[in-house]
């Protein structure tokens, strides 16, 4: 999970080194879940942390759930902040309650950073937020722009979290043992959000599995037709309007396609993920790479680059949260170096692929898989690399191979 938020953080330059960033946390799931993966990955992304717990008052239960909050913040050693909202103030004809009290909530956050020169404000929405969010504009009738969903930043706010499904969440929780409650308003079938989770999505469900993820996906088609946004980071800058204009439709579509663009290039899309890879090895540079933020398989020239989450110790396993991540997969560079497990130091990938007996011919059109800071992971016929090397403690274990085709 945590790789996946930071790839989020880094594809969408949520935050900068040196940046005061505000929880908010409100003792739920996926507010707590976003406050220990930031704290876990504080010192990686230069930032610093404070937690703000907002009580509108509306619940009595919501006083020692922010209880709850305050200790955690404590136990992370962070500073929290209590804030008290009158819903009442912001509830005009015609808004809704749960509306009045999320424009009091971000009003009065927005407020409280400034104040304390916060530059964001880190909130917790994640992947199923934003296919509850989709369809609940489509049956209240919306245009292209609403359909774009919940933004992943509008400033001062930040939502790392938006890649993620509920799922994962409750996964990560679970493992780390991280308290939290549930906000009882969610199971409430008086409030539209609370029959489109548990009555709607799970009817669509029963037509189409991953009918989540195709509003998401929609959500994501709508951004870029509506906005411009960039689909896939820098490595879709250079595509012609007309590929764009395709790539945009594929993910209008939902599930997984392709299309070729010039210059040998092809764009895959997976539910709303976009990469760009090159279609044969010739064409493949370092600024083609595939950034790897999650396990899954990966097409390469000549193969996939399979990388799994597996229980239980084997050769030539990693331990997940030991690697910087997004993972990196890229053809060889001259001088790329490792140290193979086992190994006393590192060595040249040139002189490991003689000893090796790898033929000459196919060196250049094997992937190298890296950590986010270059160090080399994992080559095809070679050992896998002393760095990430699984211990006692290892809770998540990935391997990582190629199958050629």
């Amino acid at each position: 999970m945590l790789s996946t938020i930071l790839r989020t953080i880094a594809t969408r330059a949520l935050f900068r080194p040196g940046d005061r960033v505000m929880v908010a946390v409100s003792g739920g799931p996926d507010s707590m879940a976003l406050l220990h993966a930031l704290w876990e990955a504080r010192a990686r992304l230069g930032i610093t942390l404070e937690v703000v717990g907002v009580d509108h008052g509306l619940r009595p239960e919501a006083a020692r759930e922010l209880d709850l909050v305050g200790a955690r913040a404590e136990a992370l050693d962070l500073p929290f902040v209590r804030l008290e909202v009158d819903v009442a103030r912001e509830r005009r004809s015609g808004v809704s309650l749960q509306d009045a009290a999320r424009r009091a909530r971000l009003g009065a956050l927005a407020t409280l950073a400034a104040a304390r020169g916060a530059r964001r404000v880190a909130l917790g929405h994640q992947a199923d937020d934003q296919a509850e969010t989709v369809l609940f504009r489509i049956l209240r009738g919306t245009g292209l722009p609403g359909l774009s969903g919940i933004p992943y930043q509008r400033d001062p706010f930040v939502r790392p979290l938006l890649d993620l499904r509920r799922a994962e969440i409750l996964r990560y929780l679970r493992r780390r043992s991280i308290p939290f409650v549930e906000d009882p308003s969610n199971a409430d079938l008086r409030y539209a959000r609370a029959r489109i989770r548990h009555r709607i999505l799970p009817l669509l469900a029963e037509e189409n599995p991953r009918v989540s993820e195709a509003l998401v996906a929609l959500a994501a088609a709508a951004r870029t037709s509506s906005s411009g946004e960039d689909l896939g980071g820098a490595a879709l800058a250079a595509l012609s309007r007309r590929a764009a204009s395709s790539v945009g439709r594929l993910r209008a579509k939902g599930g997984t396609s392709a299309v070729d663009v010039s210059g040998r290039r092809r764009v895959v899309v997976s539910y709303g993920e976009v990469r760009v890879e090159a279609r044969d090895v010739a064409s493949l540079t370092p600024a083609r790479a595939l950034l790897i933020g999650r396990p899954g398989a990966y097409p390469w020239s000549g193969g996939t680059v399979e990388i799994e989450e597996v229980e239980g110790a084997g050769d030539g396993q990693f331990d997940a949260d030991r690697l910087s991540w997004p993972l990196v997969v890229r053809p060889r560079r001259s001088g790329d170096r490792m140290r193979p497990r086992g190994g006393r130091g590192s060595r040249k990938l040139s002189d490991l692929m003689i000893d090796a007996k790898i033929a000459r011919g196919v060196r250049g059109a094997l992937p190298v898989v890296t950590s986010a800071s270059d160090e080399v992971l994992f080559v095809p016929g070679l050992r896998p690399a002393e760095i990430g090397r699984p211990t006692a403690r290892t809770s998540r274990r990935l391997r990582v191979r190629f199958s050629a085709t």
